[in-house]
């Protein structure tokens, strides 16, 4: 018994320093994904005029493919945008990679659909 007094204070103290240096964080593991996105592709591109703005991922060490992810302006009020993958290989997935790589001066993944003038459908 005289073992649980001098134990109890280090278990506390290990715990603290697991929070402190974010080792153990719920939220952060439930965002991160450790696969791919899309599970689906869009095989045919979609009228410029529903989407509003797309994300582009490129390939990364647990996921080997380059991903676009659509997301489609809101319809009939609703709160979020419905997401689409689409097929990198298409011609719109081609156009909006192409525009990604000109345009994107911060490297951000997503990019407002109104900055690609040019993209085409299909």
């Amino acid at each position: 018994m005289a073992f649980l007094p001098k134990v109890l204070p280090l278990l506390l103290l290990a715990v603290v320093c697991i929070q402190l240096s974010g080792g153990y964080s719920p939220t952060v593991q439930a965002d991160v994904r450790d696969r791919c996105w899309c599970v689906e592709n869009l095989k045919k591109g979609l009228r410029k005029d529903t989407i509003e703005e797309f994300s582009i991922l490129p390939s990364r060490p647990y996921c080997n493919e380059v991903e676009i992810i659509l997301t489609l302006k809101q319809a009939n009020n609703s709160s979020k945008g419905i997401k689409r993958c689409l097929d990198p290989n298409t011609l719109q997935g081609k156009n909006l990679q192409s525009c990604w790589k000109s345009r994107n001066t911060n490297n951000t993944f997503t990019f407002k659909m109104s900055n690609c003038p040019m993209t085409q459908n299909a």
